[in-house]
């Protein structure tokens, strides 16, 4: 218990202190002397030489021993305040102030006390904040690190058996795009709160913490379950001693079926779902950050499997990891040379098929796999933590065609997709125009595609980049239009040159009105704001016809071109020329005939 102020202020007052006591003792002992020399005086020929002797002697000596008797009570004080002391000072916070005197030293004790407390409460905040998610209230992930080094110990390879699941949330960053970020917290919330309750059958409080009292990190292994937030959408449970496959299997059902159900979010009902990792300790590995990466392993594979479901670790996902780190080696030395190739889809005028531009899209072809799929390496970079490395390799070399197709006396606009990660970074612009005016491109040549999810994450910070960007005449491009969540008041703030419909309502023509519907709206608003508009994905004449009708400016699509390698662009646009060139002499050739025959 903290003492207040005047309990520890009256001591040492009066009686209590210890000057006054000395002083008493001192005049006490002095007296008692006194008398003892005047009776031995007055009395010295009655008594014997020794008797006398003692008499004279006995105020000495008992005064010697009261003043070490007291003073070795005062002396006790104060060691066990410097054992305290030392205490503290060897990392033993929560050490007992074992002193208990009403004198000054006991005031100057209940002061340490006080002192003691404060610094646990400071060291205990610390400790919180070190080890906490400020999000959920859950562990974080120097907590999942803690334990794994716990494993690591070989003292803990019986103590900490168990196992380890990895969970990712399905369908997380759909959700924070599109109702924002707060929207997101609250969603990790209460599927925090659901892992633990209807997963674990636990509150939240009543897991494992991995704490002590004051917040440290205990030295053993633990004995409940803990729930922790390893990193944005991803959770890590360590279940101990439970490593029976059906036992894990029967919690991660749980788990699943929790998340399964819709959340209630900003007034919205929010579905998700979730893929877990499975991996056990010691009967997958015995090392501690190998666990943690078979886990994360069997994660993916759950979520390539199609999502919503749990996975264990077995050896054929440890050869699917043993390739995938060789491609993340290669592939981050490919970026780092810009050894990728761009292929370019072209971008043709609705209405005179003329070409207006190209996309680039970044390809990879490995010496000994071949080609790989975009959507494989792109992902291996982003979890490899070099996405944007891999963003800026990709557009360094869109600008570096342009200028060589400049030499050739072609002026041909490229568009680069522009990720999430590489458009909000404070660098971003800057760069843009650095990388331009290095290798002297005319603005207007590049065009930048973000998607509407990006510019509504961050509407303000959007618009600002946007208007360096266009200030600056590079043109700009809403891409996949349609998929996400539009504010149109919003959008009509926005500087930017096309709106880009997204593939998903150009396959509704023809087959839903609904689609039909949304399209003619969106022409004609992006008309009517200035905006011309790009149709992306066409495949079939008859969505190009309809395209046609409505006014769209410009189709891509595989009914006009794959993405091509620059070779095969050159010879198709070659190709077209000629078909075009023939086309319309045969079209003036049949004209005059018609002329000759009326005449």
């Amino acid at each position: 218990m903290t003492l207040a102020p005047a309990d520890r202020t009256t001591k040492g007052r009066g009686l209590n202190s210890i000057p006054v006591r000395f002083a008493l003792m001192a005049g006490g002992l002095t007296g008692a002397g006194a008398f003892a020399a005047d009776f031995a005086l007055h009395g010295a020929e009655r008594m014997e030489p020794f008797t006398l002797a003692q008499i004279a002697l006995a105020p000495a000596g008992l005064s010697a021993l009261i003043t070490y008797l007291a003073a070795n009570r005062l002396a006790g004080a104060i060691r066990a305040l410097r054992a305290s002391t030392d205490a503290i000072v060897a990392g033993e916070f929560d050490t007992p102030v074992d002193v208990d005197c009403a004198c000054e030293v006991g005031g100057l004790a209940d002061s340490f006390r006080a002192m003691q407390q404060r610094l646990n409460g400071n060291l205990l905040r610390m400790n919180l904040v070190a080890y906490t998610d400020v999000v959920t209230g859950l562990p974080n992930r120097a907590v999942v690190s803690h334990v794994l080094g716990l494993i690591n110990d070989k003292r803990g390879v019986a103590s900490c058996r168990g196992a380890l699941l990895f969970i990712d949330l399905d369908g997380f960053k759909r959700v924070n795009d599109t109702l924002g970020h707060e929207a997101g917290d609250e969603l990790l919330r209460q599927a925090s709160d659901r892992i633990a309750t209807l997963g674990l059958g636990s509150a939240p409080g009543e897991l494992e913490s991995c704490v002590n009292q004051l917040g440290e990190l205990r030295q053993a292994c633990p004995t409940r379950p803990v729930l922790a937030r390893f990193a944005g959408d991803e959770f890590v449970i360590v279940l101990p001693q439970q490593d029976g496959a059906q036992e894990v299997q029967d919690t991660a059902d749980r788990i699943l079926a929790a998340l399964r159900q819709p959340f209630q979010i900003a007034g919205s009902e929010v579905a998700i779902s979730a893929s877990i990792g499975v991996a056990r300790f010691p009967l997958d590995t015995a090392k501690a950050d190998e666990l943690l990466s078979f886990a994360d392993i069997a994660m993916y594979d759950a979520k390539q499997s199609g999502k919503d479901r749990c996975r264990f670790f077995d050896a054929s996902l440890w050869d699917a990891l043993v390739e995938r780190t060789r491609l993340e080696n290669d592939l981050r030395g490919a970026v780092e040379r810009d050894e990728l190739v761009l292929h370019f889809q072209p971008k043709l005028s609705a209405r005179t098929m003329g070409l207006r531009g190209v996309e680039a899209l970044a390809r990879w072809r490995h010496p000994d796999l071949g080609d790989i799929p975009p959507d494989t390496f792109v992902k291996i970079a982003e979890q490899a933590g070099f996405g944007i490395a891999l963003d800026s390799s990709i557009l360094r070399l869109a600008v570096q065609r342009i200028r060589a197709w400049m030499d050739q006396g072609v002026k041909r606009r490229i568009a680069v997709n522009i990720s999430a990660p590489q458009f909000m970074r404070p660098e971003f612009v800057g760069e843009v125009l650095s990388l331009l005016d290095a290798h002297g491109v005319d603005p207007e040549l590049l065009e930048l595609e973000v998607t509407e999810r990006i510019v509504m994450a961050d509407f303000a910070e959007a618009r600002r980049r946007m208007d360096d960007l266009q200030t600056a005449g590079v043109r700009i491009s809403i891409d996949d239009f349609g998929t996400g969540y539009s504010n149109l008041s919003q959008l009509s703030q926005l500087s930017f040159d096309m709106l880009k419909i997204d593939k998903s309502l150009v396959d509704g023509i023809g087959a839903s009105a609904k689609s039909e519907a949304i399209l003619t709206a969106v022409i004609q608003m992006a008309h009517a704001l200035g905006h011309t508009v790009v149709a992306e994905g066409v495949e079939l004449a008859e969505q190009h016809a309809f395209l046609q009708q409505l006014g769209c400016d410009e189709v891509q699509g595989y009914l006009f071109s794959h993405p091509l390698p620059e070779a095969e662009l050159e010879a198709w646009e070659a190709k077209r020329g000629r078909v075009g060139a023939v086309g319309l002499l045969e079209g003036l050739s049949a004209r005059l005939s018609l002329v000759a025959q009326a005449g």
